[in-house]
């Protein structure tokens, strides 16, 4: 490739390519920083194919984002222009750097507080107000930082969808427990309602668990200084969990006309607060367990919510697990999920190391 024909492909703002005879000839820094797999003498790429048809102007998606091309003839060679569609400036691996990158940044910045607010208090001071005020904001940066990484991963669902033979009472139990302590700072009560002492269903603890927790966090912003049930029950071969501001139970025709079908996404209430990705993983995780769910918003205000899961088929084989990455920085997760409703008085070092 001659210099001037080098310069003239770097004057260009989008991302150039020339080809020669079905081969790449030249192209310039911003075409090698969006796409590392061109090489000049090999044939282009296969993903470049919709821009090389009969088309001289489109556009074709690549790793998950999407170009506009137009090509121009130029004697015995093209030369194709690319650059992201307004739609998808951000790319995958940026986005995955940017999670990566925030994580790290977090927790760098939660340790020198930490240290500070040890070395204040030595001095005889009380940051306990500061200190609660910082823990409160880093707990709900990092529910919205967690939100983000799921959605970004819903790709690869069954990379982290781990189901198991697991107790649904025993956990709602565990987290009704926690949760009650925090809430009830927040003149909130939560009261955990079961029949039976076990329910085994086919499940992810995780997720479920990050299920459970949304929805005990919406309904407590529904019902501030009210209070909130959740309930577990066993209706023919469905696992029912309801949390609702009453606590009453459901009859079984009430059920089956609750569960015709999944839910669309335009039934869901769209949230007030927020930047509205709880409800859309909750309803993910539902559905990843083959559930059903149903979200009403009350003339009250308060907040309806009840799943339906399958109880079956369970597997009794012995399951290894490979542990997953611990990314909650050493807080509570039931204080994260709920940090949108508890008091900023909830929040301090010395009660969550």
């Amino acid at each position: 490739m001659s210099h001037s024909n080098s310069t003239a492909l770097e004057r260009l703002p989008d991302g150039a390519i020339q080809l020669c005879q079905g081969r790449i000839h030249a192209f310039n820094r911003a075409a090698g920083a969006q796409f590392p797999e061109l090489a000049v003498g090999d044939q282009p790429p296969a993903f470049l194919a919709p821009a090389l048809g009969d088309q001289t102007a489109g556009v074709f998606r690549h790793q998950g984002v999407e170009y506009v091309f137009s090509r121009t003839p130029q004697d015995c060679c093209q030369l194709l222009l690319v650059h992201p569609s307004s739609q998808s400036a951000l790319t995958d691996r940026q986005l995955d750097g940017f999670v990566r990158q925030m994580r790290t940044f977090m927790q760098e910045m939660l340790l020198p507080v930490q240290l500070l607010s040890d070395d204040l208090s030595r001095a005889g001071g009380d940051p306990s107000g500061r200190d609660a005020a910082f823990q409160k904001t880093f707990c709900r940066m990092h529910r919205l930082l967690s939100n983000l990484d799921y959605l970004r991963s819903l790709g690869s669902s069954q990379a982290f969808f781990q189901p198991i033979t697991m107790d649904l009472v025993g956990l709602c139990g565990r987290l009704s427990d926690e949760a009650a302590s925090l809430l009830e700072g927040a003149g909130v009560t939560l009261t955990f309602r079961c029949s039976g002492s076990s329910l085994l269903i086919p499940g992810d603890p995780e997720l479920l668990s990050k299920l459970i927790l949304t929805l005990l966090s919406n309904a407590a912003k529904a019902a501030p200084k009210g209070s909130v049930f959740l309930t577990v029950a066993q209706r023919r071969d469905r696992a029912i969990l309801s949390v609702t501001d009453s606590g009453q139970d459901f009859a079984q025709e009430d059920l089956d006309a609750l569960f015709p079908s999944p839910l669309p996404d335009d039934h869901i209430p769209d949230p007030q607060e927020g930047a509205g990705m709880g409800l859309a993983i909750a309803r993910h995780i539902v559905a990843l367990h083959k559930g059903t769910m149903l979200l009403e918003r009350r003339e009250s205000g308060a907040l309806l919510s009840v799943v339906s899961l399958p109880t079956s088929p369970l597997d009794t084989r012995l399951q290894v697990q490979s542990p997953r990455i611990e990314d909650t920085g050493g807080l509570s997760p039931v204080l994260v999920e709920l940090s949108d409703v508890l008091p900023q008085a909830m929040f301090r070092f010395e009660d969550y190391d």
